[in-house]
């Protein structure tokens, strides 16, 4: 696995490493779940003899509320990362550290040491952004540097295959 570290002049590029497809599953459960709830709140509105009270009405406003999540949660599909070569899921994780560290952040991507990045001592408040790709067998790994400028975060590094 060769490690080439490209610094970038703020190119913002969103793409994953080749080896990383994303998937979106056709049946989302919250879905299920939002349709589930509207069902069963329409079918209570239904039973009741005078739907026109007060209590009748908000039960119908959330029968709407509950089939417009279920709308939203079944467009919004789930989308996963999966590492094409075992078909293993990738988590990603958002590690945010202090200006001060930049090269040694840059320094571990070259060493591609994973372990020494998380080992950093993070800083919520920080300058820098390190988004790490991991998949769950611990058969991939990748990160890339993003800094902070006034428009918000800009890409320093390509994603580099880590150890």
């Amino acid at each position: 696995m060769e490690n080439s570290l490209n610094e970038m002049d703020g190119n913002v590029s969103t793409a994953y490493p080749s080896s990383i497809i994303e998937s979106k599953s056709a049946i989302n459960p919250q879905s299920l779940l939002w349709t589930l709830i509207a069902v069963v709140l329409f079918v209570i509105y239904s039973q009741q003899e005078d739907k026109e009270t007060t209590l009748g009405m908000i039960q119908i406003a959330l029968v709407l509320v509950c089939a417009i999540m279920a709308a939203a949660k079944m467009l919004i599909g789930n989308k996963k990362l999966i590492y094409q070569p075992t078909g293993c899921i990738v988590d990603k994780q958002s590690c945010y550290f202090n200006n001060t560290l930049y090269n040694d952040i840059l320094q571990c991507l070259k060493e591609g040491n994973i372990a020494r990045i998380k080992a950093l001592k993070n800083d919520s408040a920080g300058g820098l952004m390190v988004e790490l790709l991991e998949s769950r067998d611990k058969s991939f790994a990748a990160a890339r540097l993003l800094k902070y400028e006034p428009h918000g975060y800009e890409v320093k590094t390509n994603w580099v295959e880590m150890s």
